[in-house]
């Protein structure tokens, strides 16, 4: 099955394409949000040649499909006519249907809440994560001696490196506009806006200068994205009410005045500043638990692993962004996605040796070879899961190799897919050949651990178990 029947089959068991409100994807799921979600049939869908799994989280149907996931979502959005906006345009049905009449409690709009902000970071991960390759390169060739911290060329190097993070509110703006309907135009334009040299000229950061009768505080807004999320949010309405009392013969510039002149100065005088704060909370709550040292690694390592079954692994994306923006580095949520990762390597990499069912060798050894280059759902779906005891070897290693990684202090100076790949740049704060040990210290102690387990293996052509 290619992509193409892949990306059919999908839709069709997720209730087709008037069903799908709005369908996204991260690094390794497609992710829908359904107008109808009785119409899903997920259990056909597990069975979709091409699937790993499906999982219903924060509002969504999360179809993993591993590395071939982009080009699975190209394929989709041709069936759908989506390019990742919403669709509620085209399906009168998210208007008027089951969604409408969804009754309204605190968990369900929290879970919205926490799908729309996710939703504005998601799909920026991928070129966050590409861009953090590129600093992870300017980290070994300097390693290597072949090129100084003080050159131009490492700094051109880093520049390229830290643009779309310098930058982020102008992608938070873009998947924010998506999600909720908004003239992606306009709320780049807020982007602008709030990231413009000018304000920044009005006084030192802390400080604050007049706008009428208001006092407006002059703040850094680079490599922030709360405030752009809440900043559209308003946006949203703002551009509905001008839209409403503009008349038509001046609309095409009424409108978009109006709009920008609501939110601009609302931005920049309350939602900018209370977004920080919140941000300043979210970092306290990060410090807090930097303060454990080792112990929070690794607790959050043994967790990861359950965090990716559910589907909920990405809410710390909000934390990292926060503490990269604040303090440059992630001592944490990296540094335990990294134990893990490997971890979901070592066991699959022992069910591939100790198992006789040769199609299970085979998909243990590509599995082991995809996680440690950071993608792990087809060890965990695959391979370690479906085993069962695997899995409790894999959080029983993330908790050792977290502990491991927290007492050496590997820490992530770039937002990178945390793998074999990528640990030069965790070591960057420690000694570089402890910090590469980190992987075969992680990777032999789950090996050990799942080797001596065991699991109720396969049976083989012969009909033999082990």
């Amino acid at each position: 099955m290619n992509e193409k029947e892949t990306a059919s089959a999908v839709i069709k068991h997720t209730g087709g394409k008037e069903n799908i409100k709005n369908m996204t994807h991260c690094v390794t799921r497609l992710r829908f949000v359904l107008v109808d979600e009785t119409k899903a049939d997920i259990e056909a869908a597990k069975k979709v040649q091409g699937v790993l799994n499906v999982v219903i989280s924060g509002g969504q149907h999360q179809v993993v499909i591993g590395p071939a996931v982009e080009s699975v979502y190209k394929e989709a959005c041709k069936i759908t006519g989506n390019e990742g906006n919403s669709l509620e345009s085209k399906n009168p049905a998210s208007h008027d249907g089951n969604l409408s009449k969804e009754k309204k409690t605190v968990k369900s709009i929290a879970r919205q809440a926490m799908d729309t902000l996710i939703v504005c970071f998601v799909p920026c991960i991928p070129a966050i994560a590409g861009a953090g390759m590129i600093k992870v390169i300017a980290v070994l060739l300097s390693f290597a001696g072949l090129l100084s911290n003080e050159s131009s060329t490492y700094i051109i190097l880093n520049t390229i490196g830290d643009g779309i993070f310098y930058f982020l509110p102008f992608f938070t703006a873009y998947n924010a506009a998506k999600k909720m309907n908004v003239d992606i135009y306009l709320a780049m334009s807020l982007a602008a806006i709030v990231l413009h040299p000018n304000l920044a000229g009005l006084g030192e950061a802390g400080t604050s200068a007049g706008f009428f009768c208001f006092q407006m505080s002059i703040m850094d807004y680079s490599a922030q994205a709360l405030p752009m999320v809440f900043g559209v949010w308003l946006l949203k309405y703002a551009d509905r009410l001008a839209d409403k009392i503009s008349p038509k013969l001046v609309k095409v510039f009424l409108r978009p005045l109006i709009a920008l002149l609501i939110t601009a100065p609302v931005v920049l005088i309350v939602i900018g500043p209370a977004a920080l704060t919140v941000s300043g909370w979210l970092f306290t709550l990060c410090q807090y638990m930097q303060n454990w040292g080792w112990i929070a690694v690794a607790i959050n390592a043994a967790l990861f692993p359950l965090m990716v079954l559910t589907g909920t692994h990405n809410a710390t994306i909000p934390l990292i962004i926060q503490m990269f923006a604040t303090q440059g580095f992630d001592a944490i949520f990296l540094p335990c996605g990294l134990a893990a990762n490997i971890a979901e390597a070592g066991a699959a990499f022992a069910v591939s040796l100790k198992t006789r069912n040769k199609e299970l060798r085979q998909t243990g050894l590509s599995a082991t070879l995809s996680a440690l280059l950071g993608i792990t759902e087809p060890a965990l779906y695959g391979v370690n899961l479906r085993m069962k005891r695997p899995f409790a070897a894999v959080l029983a290693g993330a908790f050792i190799g977290g502990a491991y990684i927290g007492l050496i202090g590997l820490t992530a100076p770039a937002f990178v897919t945390p793998s074999l790949l990528t640990i030069p740049v965790f070591t960057e704060n420690c000694n570089f050949i402890l910090g590469l040990s980190s992987i075969p210290v992680t990777f032999m102690i789950t090996f050990i651990i799942a080797y001596m387990a065991g699991f109720q293996d396969l049976p083989d052509t012969m009909g033999n178990n082990q």
